[in-house]
């Protein structure tokens, strides 16, 4: 998703710590069966650390902008909607590619098509039959362009038929369902970590007659959220809670140790910490930033890793963040560690590159980054916050602002919540040693998301979690057509090497162009990287089995609690 969060910085993003990319697997049964087995173990070992829950209390942000799985572009609203909703496969917590709707998968020989097979008896919430049609009618409303969804693009380019959908007809999509167990996705080109794709939430599968009958709306009422995961949603109150209850004809419902899970939507840390305090929640992720120090060392305290960047985005069509020297004095203006340290008191790390720590690099399964640095390099030296500074006066002086003489006064568009008030002060006093006066524009985050997608905004935050381990989930987002690319950034040089690094099947020579790519963003800087991300929550000490994905999403559903 995009893991643009309504929640401050504490992005950090879908990235899991899968294997780097290789060759398709003709056979993915194998791999399957020991995934399988491995989760029903785990989930064994949850049951027995305690007992089930009758009603769990959650706070991971504000009212989701959506509940749509296709339109949705938050990471709390993933998580919301991935316990209603299953695709083909699903990650685990351990980062790996698990079995779900499809219980075996495999790619053809060529890498160009790969089939899911379906589990015996899948049923949808109303009791009603899942079929592989069903994922044929999400797949081709995906790639609709009425559908105006976030991530069609990023999910379905790969796809063979994909531009002639989006052009209007998303009939020419090439997926097809021979029977109703088996479910065919034909590729344009071979990808050979397409799975990681699959378990996407943005590709579950729908019901034609629910959306056709109920249009927009099918997704805020209880009645007609038809859901196929381990939940059905039982009440929506916009703006207090979501309620979700154990869907019974959920495969796997044995193992949903939680009766009811309910989401309360708060937008303010405070009172999410507040709430925790007295008792009313079990779990929050919305922590004020100056309790960190004082919760830290509590048992209730929390950190999880999470792949993801943040940062701030300029609009690089308007003046005068159109000029590239301009965007790099504004980036080396950052003082990365200062933010990592003392704003996020080292819960988060400074970021040189635009791809985070964690993710793998396709040559060997080493650190991407680390590769980076090593071989590529960066302009950044968060080590040496002085000697970048120095650097971007240079650069204003050389684009005519000369210790900001001439230059406009500018506005940077954020949400409150989290650092991300703190953030917006100190990129105030960051800016001003270059002469600039920054105005703050705080709006609620719905407001910011939606100006965000028009591109309406000088200066933005950007805050990326990975939707899966792999380099270009991120880098995808700078594609001139990316829908995610909201400061309009425009290379066909940076749009020929991502192209090319889809189709290249070799992991080095994948490798190569994908660090190349990422070198043109680091001389262009569209957006200026800050931290990488981390993930901290208030958890009872008596609540077991919680699963936190590096991607960034929970699953409350294992949960369990001890006397």
């Amino acid at each position: 998703m995009k893991k643009i969060l309504a929640n401050a910085v504490s992005l950090g993003l879908l990235a899991l710590s899968l294997s780097a990319c290789g060759a398709a697997k003709e056979n993915s049964n194998l791999q399957t069966t020991a995934g399988e087995s491995s989760a029903e173990e785990k989930a064994q070992e949850l049951t027995d650390a305690g007992s089930p829950i009758d009603k769990l209390d959650v706070c991971i942000g504000p009212s989701p902008e959506t509940m749509d799985p296709q339109l949705n572009s938050t990471l709390d609203g993933g998580t919301m909607i991935m316990h209603c909703f299953e695709g083909l496969l699903k990650y685990g917590e351990d980062g790996k590619v698990l079995p779900a709707m499809a219980e075996s998968w495999e790619a053809s020989k060529d890498g160009l098509s790969w089939t899911f097979h379906l589990r015996d008896g899948l049923k949808w919430s109303d009791g009603q039959e899942l079929s592989a049609e069903d994922f044929i009618y999400s797949f081709r409303r995906l790639a609709d362009q009425k559908t105006a969804a976030p991530y069609g693009y990023d999910m379905l380019n790969m796809v063979a038929g994909y531009e002639e959908a989006a052009k209007g007809n998303p009939e020419a999509l090439q997926v097809e369902a021979p029977d109703k167990k088996t479910f065919i996705v034909h590729l344009s080109t071979p990808l050979s970590y397409y799975e990681k794709i699959a378990a996407f939430v943005s590709l579950v599968p729908l019901r034609k007659d629910i959306l056709e009958k109920n249009g927009e709306s099918w997704s805020i009422n209880a009645s007609s959220y038809i859901s196929n995961g381990a939940y059905q949603m039982s009440e929506f109150v916009d703006g207090d809670y979501i309620s979700l209850k154990k869907n019974p004809y959920y495969y796997d419902a044995d193992k949903v140790n939680v009766n009811e899970l309910i989401f309360h939507l708060v937008d303010d840390d405070n009172s999410a910490y507040n709430a925790y305090q007295e008792g009313s929640l079990d779990v929050t992720s919305r922590i004020p930033s100056e309790e960190m120090s004082t919760l830290r060392n509590t048992e209730d305290f929390k950190t999880y890793p999470m792949l993801g960047t943040s940062g701030m985005v300029f609009n690089t069509e308007k003046a005068p963040f159109d000029n590239p020297k301009v965007r790099k004095a504004f980036a080396l203006a950052i003082d990365k560690k200062y933010i990592a340290e003392n704003i996020f008191e080292g819960y988060r790390t400074p970021a040189s590159t635009f791809v985070c720590e964690g993710i793998t690099d396709p040559a060997d399964g080493s650190s991407f980054v680390e590769k980076t640095l090593q071989d590529y390099g960066t302009p950044f030296h968060p080590d040496d916050y002085e000697k970048d500074l120095e650097e971007a006066k240079k650069l204003m002086a050389e684009a005519g602002f000369p210790n900001g003489e001439g230059f406009p006064k500018v506005k940077y568009l954020n949400n409150a919540g989290g650092a991300n008030n703190t953030i917006s002060e100190y990129l105030q006093s960051a800016f001003k040693e270059l002469g600039v006066e920054l105005e703050i524009d705080t709006q609620e985050w719905k407001v910011v998301s939606a100006t965000q997608h028009v591109g309406d905004f000088q200066l933005t935050r950007f805050a990326w979690v990975y939707d899966y381990n792999e380099p270009s989930q991120l880098l995808n987002v700078f594609r001139s057509k990316d829908r995610n690319n909201y400061g309009r950034y425009s290379n066909e040089a940076y749009d020929k090497l991502m192209q090319e690094a889809m189709a290249e099947s070799d992991g080095e020579k994948r490798s190569k162009l994908l660090h190349e790519a990422e070198q043109i963003l680091l001389e262009d800087l569209p957006m200026a990287p800050m931290v990488f991300s981390k993930d901290n929550y208030l958890v009872r000490p008596n609540l077991k089995g919680m699963q936190h994905l590096e991607t960034g999403n929970t699953y409350f559903m294992y949960c369990t609690r001890t006397e």
